[in-house]
């Protein structure tokens, strides 16, 4: 079974111009992601694709496909916040693709992650288990 990595980012922007204020008024401060090869995406996409009957098409995700690890969670130490920004975390891909709304995404298994989270004071397990994006229906992609 392949493994796969994504890179650490912290606070991830919502546009070009490093903006991270979400249309619901929150913003992406405390949200941890791994970014992903944009290729393992587009893959993803294409297989989706054709197990869709060619019916429907996704859309690349804002920031690509990427693991989501912490959501708007303010850490109980952040004092480590950001501190692997730009390094890389390793994860199994669960082969079973699942849709929620607009968005198609894989479960992951990922326990440097959920370690990360502990380190943080974070319960180990998030509202939502850890999963890797791959895109979603939307015309305009972006967090909700």
């Amino acid at each position: 079974m392949p493994v796969f990595s994504g890179l650490c980012r912290f606070s991830p922007p919502l546009d070009p111009r490093g903006g991270r204020v979400r249309r619901d008024g929150s913003t992406t401060d405390w949200w941890l992601i791994l970014a992903c090869d944009p290729e393992l995406g587009r893959y993803l996409r294409h297989l989706h694709h054709l197990d869709a009957l060619r019916m429907r098409q996704l859309s690349d995700p804002l920031w690509g496909p990427h693991v989501s690890v912490v959501l708007g969670e303010v850490p109980a130490d952040p004092s480590i916040w950001k501190d692997r920004e730009d390094e890389p975390m390793a994860f199994d891909i669960v082969w079973t693709p699942r849709e929620i709304g607009d968005y198609v995404f894989f479960p992951v298994r990922c326990d440097a992650a959920l370690d990360y989270r502990e380190r943080l004071g974070l319960p180990r397990e998030p509202r939502h288990p850890l999963h890797l994006t791959i895109g979603n229906f939307k015309k305009a992609s972006g967090p909700a």
